[in-house]
């Protein structure tokens, strides 16, 4: 019974919904990891801008947030200002990606 209550979806899934799964699941690991590596940087620097423009961030907000990114990643040794940045960019990141999407549009009753 519980099997098939996760089978009706309200809308298709698509390869674009798929992905976004997918890389959101990367992203809160990241975000939630106790300790980061810079080899962590590599393999999800890539997902970060098709994450963000999925959101509903204004576009200038969404660059500042990839920038900040960038250079907190790119601060070495580690500061606390740096981590600290670091942090408040993945939980506006985490909280965007919990909203729905750019392309969904609400319908009426």
């Amino acid at each position: 019974m519980f099997y098939f209550r996760w089978q009706k979806l309200s809308r298709p899934l698509t390869p674009k919904s798929i992905l976004l799964i997918l890389l959101s699941s990367n992203f809160i690991g990241i975000a939630c990891a106790r300790s980061l590596h810079y080899q962590f940087y590599v393999w999800y620097y890539h997902t970060l801008p098709a994450l963000f423009f999925s959101t509903k961030l204004p576009v200038p907000v969404v660059m500042l947030i990839l920038g900040c990114i960038e250079l907190c990643w790119n601060t070495y040794p580690s500061t606390i200002m740096s981590s600290c940045v670091l942090q408040v960019c993945h939980l506006v990141g985490v909280i965007a990606l919990l909203l729905p999407p750019r392309d969904d549009k609400v319908k009426d009753s």
